[in-house]
């Protein structure tokens, strides 16, 4: 089994959160809303790593970066191999960008959107997502 150390951010814009999906045949989760993030590089800090993340997957950068939570997971990626996720969660809120992706994106999301609270309460979150939106008091 493959081990992988990954980062997630939730940026908050007025009462929104920024969400992702991936299609159903990439990653982990596919086919499910997750945070923006990602891998951590060999030697890359890890917050240097969920900004660079944040800004290839969305084009958006934020301020008031927050280490939140961290948590794990065993899961299988669409091909069926299975891989330990050690993942690193933060909090942001957003400055600027808009709602594309960037240069270095390899995830080619289906969807980069802002979503309210009971728009979430709407689409099928990840199990790491749905998690980590209840610790931080959503009503899910």
């Amino acid at each position: 089994m493959k081990k992988s150390v990954v980062t997630g951010i939730l940026v908050k814009k007025d009462n929104n959160v920024l969400l992702v999906k991936k299609p159903d045949n990439v990653g982990p989760y596919a086919g499910t809303y997750l945070t923006p993030g990602g891998g951590v590089n060999t030697g890359e800090a890890i917050d240097e790593a969920v900004l660079r993340e944040l800004y290839e997957e969305t084009g958006v950068k934020v301020s008031n970066l927050k280490r939140v939570s961290f948590d794990d997971a065993v899961t299988e990626n669409w091909k069926g191999d299975e891989t330990h996720y050690i993942m690193l969660l933060y909090a942001a809120d957003y400055l600027s960008g808009d709602l594309q992706s960037t240069e270095g994106d390899d995830d080619n999301l289906e969807v980069i959107k802002w979503f309210s609270e009971d728009e979430i309460k709407g689409i099928k979150l990840s199990p790491p997502l749905k998690k980590f939106l209840l610790k931080l008091g959503y009503k899910l």
